[in-house]
């Protein structure tokens, strides 16, 4: 069968409740000739007459009506489709986000971001993962995650990076430690027994690594533990050195005797971004959603700059 336009359809399904050329023409803002060229056609297509002379109208054939059902149904489903996209509205929006990220990231951002969806859409459900840098471009690929959070500048093909904020390492140590109070030498630092986190992937561990294996820490480490709350209560409790995000530091601060101090070394910053695939980027909601993210970075970055 050759291609049929939606025009040639609407012609079809005007007939059939018209059983009429002229009225079906003026009802379609057409010609009588572009009606009857257009049901030549359709003749041609179906294999069948359609509609037949009966009196000063026409007649449909018994194919025409065995057409007529699934007639109407394509129509309202190409009307469907070529209907521009209603706008979105969180306040009624009632599906679910998965987003992979670490725990440093969903520290800093999660809180913030969970008052404001749980206001403008309160049906929203956020599905937060664990970051597996190994796997997570895949599984955005395949649209088995929505969205990553993570310490990406850079985007491989069909990826899309939006830059939220940056960070950079400090020094926490307990208040009350015998050797260390208000500042921290790089003889402190060396030779200081160092705590350190095994588990987490992401911006802060690449930071913190790089800056260990630089100066020689790495023969100092005295306690790995997997999770950053963990390790924030067990430098408030003993005299190891930690080196954290500035950000994560300043708010466990308030609540833990910590110093909170400037690395005596060349300090390491990075850029947390949120990273999707092509697939998402005009879909309203995810987008929705991404700007959702930046406006709480951006409050962030706000802090920063105060």
């Amino acid at each position: 069968m050759q291609n049929v336009d939606l025009k040639s359809l609407q012609v079809f399904a005007t007939l059939l409740k018209e059983c009429n050329v002229t009225r079906a023409a003026h009802e379609l803002n057409m010609t009588q000739s572009a009606v009857s060229h257009t049901l030549s056609r359709l003749r041609e297509m179906f294999r069948d007459p359609l509609f037949v002379l009966a009196g000063r109208g026409v007649m449909p054939t018994p194919r025409a009506l065995e057409l007529a059902s699934p007639l109407q149904e394509t129509l309202d489903a190409m009307v469907a489709l070529m209907r521009p996209a209603d706008a979105f509205d969180p306040a009624r929006f009632d599906g679910m986000f998965r987003i992979a990220t670490t725990d440093y990231i969903g520290f800093i951002l999660l809180p913030a971001l969970v008052k404001r969806l749980s206001e403008v859409a309160p049906e929203l459900e956020l599905n937060i993962r664990p970051l597996r840098p190994q796997d997570d471009l895949a599984l955005l690929r395949n649209g088995e995650i929505d969205l990553i959070l993570w310490n990406e500048e850079t985007a491989p093909p069909n990826f899309h990076v939006r830059q939220l904020f940056t960070d950079k390492l400090k020094a926490i140590v307990r208040i009350g430690h015998p050797d260390i109070n208000g500042s921290l030498s790089l003889e402190q630092f060396r030779s200081g027994r160092h705590l350190r986190i095994s588990s987490n992937h992401g911006a802060v561990k690449e930071a913190v690594d790089g800056l260990y294996e630089k100066y020689g820490i790495r023969s100092k480490t005295s306690v790995t533990v997997p999770h950053f709350l963990l390790a924030y209560r067990l430098v408030a409790e003993s005299n190891l050195i930690g080196t954290i995000a500035e950000l994560t530091a300043r708010r466990i601060a308030k609540e833990l005797p910590l110093q909170v101090l400037e690395p005596p070394v060349e300090e390491a910053s990075f850029t947390v971004s949120s990273v999707w695939h092509e697939r998402h980027h005009a879909d309203q909601a995810h987008r929705w959603l991404r700007n959702e993210i930046a406006a709480v970075a951006e409050e962030i970055r706000s802090d920063q700059a105060g």
